[in-house]
């Protein structure tokens, strides 16, 4: 390896190491950026079309539980998109740009899209636990749904320690909605410094 390669590799490596480099995976990106300068994008809510709990369909999942596990699991999801969308509109409002939620049509240039198609719920138990986990793609596309760019995020959220004295951010993550909500907030605030990229690159 040439001298000035290895030294590329070698600062690639430490800022990935500091927690400097992306925390997304780019699937596709449209070029030239059509996004910079954009000030002002639509979101729609979650799609969560053909989700996979673990290593099974949400139907088969759910066809284990009693109503109130059901109803439960579907509030978690509603809670997901929630912190999801607060993070991700709070984080890109520090960056000077408007994100604004929509169901439908819009008069925005450019929409969000956000996809859930796989999430883990993770357990915990006095003796031991293991981490949720939530994958996310965002595409940005045009109005009519021409993807643009598509991106993958990911987040993973352990249970806390037992026996400790636990905060109320803690505490919630000792459920399994209090877990995935703290999925959605982490991927929420990668999504809007994703934005933030794409708009000053």
């Amino acid at each position: 390896m040439h001298r000035r390669s290895f030294i590329t590799a070698a600062l690639i490596g430490f800022a990935a190491l500091a927690g400097c480099a992306p925390s997304w995976r780019v699937v596709t990106q449209a070029s030239p950026d059509p996004f910079v300068g954009q000030r002002y994008f639509a979101l729609m809510p979650i799609d969560y079309a053909g989700l996979q709990i673990i290593d099974e369909s949400e139907d088969r999942y759910l066809a284990r539980k009693d109503g109130d596990d059901y109803q439960r699991h579907m509030a978690d999801k509603e809670s997901v998109n929630e912190e999801f969308t607060k993070a991700l509109i709070e984080g890109a409002k520090d960056e000077g740009i408007e994100v604004a939620e929509t169901t439908g049509t819009s008069s925005a240039q450019f929409v969000i899209r956000p996809y859930i198609g796989y999430m883990n719920p993770g357990f915990y138990a006095v003796v031991s636990s293991a981490p949720s986990q939530i994958r996310l793609t965002l595409r940005l596309t045009t109005p009519d749904g021409k993807v643009l760019d598509e991106v993958q995020f990911s987040s993973r959220t352990a249970s806390p320690i037992p026996n400790t004295t636990l905060s109320t951010a803690d505490a919630d993550k000792l459920s399994i909605g209090g877990r995935w909500r703290e999925d959605a907030r982490v991927i929420g605030a990668q999504a809007a410094r994703y934005l933030a990229s794409r708009v000053d690159p």
